[in-house]
């Protein structure tokens, strides 16, 4: 899987720009960039390409923006050893903000220079307030960048896909980061998520058993005979094969017939004994078993607290199973209504419109 510092360096051409006003020269003269220099510049904006010769091959690419250069042509020249990390001197020389951008999901974040902030105020005054606020949050006297950490590296990591749409273009996937709720979910392209195959075959395993249970459900008498037929009470001798968790012991295996037992003769129970004897495995289980006899869905009630271990425990011993957490705020839980709680809907691409 690529680091973060990859998957933050973006394409330069989906970038948001602001529609700036270029005539200010105070930052070229800062540089002691040169009109000359910077045509070369303007001509050079080739993928894999020196931004300051326009050839390629040999190219030191810098970590916090899309420049690349030969080693050469670096004012003074830079000579080997060669750095590991590099950074290009307009990353050195001039103060840069890392962005989120709106409507776009933290492996978008990109490396604005300062400039562009100052230049934008005008059109955004708001924007002169974010940044005010992001400056007073900042620790004072913090200088040393290996201890600051601007985004949690979880932020750009897939947790769940939960839509897929597609147009003459590439196709796109809505993805719920690890970390965050369901309200800051965005649609990400196949290819900015391509690493994340694992996700990518789980959504498409649950859309293909959703439309399996589409089909069978279509009849709607049948339907309710074959589920009072699941209801005869079946004990399984050893720990069940759809459980790639481990072995069950002896005492959870009983708790597990017991339970399937109650259940077919409708009788309400309750898992009493001790802390710490896998009453939780029990119950995943239980509901695990009914899944492969395609009774399903299922709701459990849990208190906020055990819910993170909760969701652990399904994906260790009933990974195939689709747990949806409905708590967060108002927008989170739309958004699971939307998408997680019935079966999935086709999504078309929105048209942008060009501003």
């Amino acid at each position: 899987m690529s680091s973060l510092a990859e998957r933050l360096r973006v394409r330069s051409d989906s970038w948001p720009r602001y529609s700036l006003d270029e005539s200010d020269d105070e930052l070229d003269l800062l540089l002691g960039k040169s009109k000359k220099s910077e045509t070369v510049r303007e001509n050079c904006q080739k993928e894999d390409s020196c931004n300051a010769c326009g050839e390629s091959e040999n190219l030191l690419v810098c970590e916090t923006c899309t420049y690349k250069y030969h080693p050469k042509c670096l004012l003074p020249p830079l000579k080997a050893p060669l750095p590991t990390t590099w950074r290009c001197p307009i990353c050195i020389f001039v103060k840069q903000y890392l962005v989120k951008w709106k409507g776009l999901s933290y492996l978008h974040c990109t490396w604005v220079p300062e400039k562009g902030f100052i230049k934008a105020y005008k059109e955004l005054p708001r924007l002169r307030t974010k940044v005010n606020n992001f400056r007073k949050q900042m620790p004072v006297g913090n200088n040393s960048e290996d201890d600051f950490v601007p985004i949690r590296p979880e932020y750009t990591m897939v947790d769940l896909i939960l839509a897929c749409r597609q147009d003459d273009e590439e196709k796109e996937y809505y993805v719920k980061r690890v970390g965050l709720s369901y309200d800051e979910c965005y649609w990400e392209s196949e290819s900015d998520i391509s690493s994340f195959q694992q996700q990518i075959e789980n959504f498409n395993r649950l859309q293909s058993r959703y439309r399996k249970l589409r089909k069978q459900k279509s009849n709607i008498r049948d339907a309710i005979d074959s589920k009072n037929k699941l209801k005869e009470f079946q004990q399984f001798e050893k720990s069940p094969e759809f459980l790639p968790g481990g072995e069950l012991h002896p005492y959870q295996l009983e708790g597990l017939n017991f339970l399937r037992f109650s259940w077919s003769k409708q009788t309400h129970v309750i898992l009493a004994d001790e802390m710490g004897l896998g009453k939780m495995i029990q119950s995943i289980a239980f509901l695990a078993s009914l899944y492969e006899e395609n009774v399903s869905p299922h709701l459990v009630v849990a208190p906020l607290s055990t819910l993170r271990n909760l969701e652990r425990e399904f994906a260790t011993w009933a990974p195939h199973m689709n747990v949806v957490m409905y708590v967060g705020t108002a927008a989170a839980c739309a958004v699971i209504r939307e998408y997680e709680f019935y079966f999935p809907k086709s999504h078309k691409k929105e048209k942008k419109e060009e501003v």
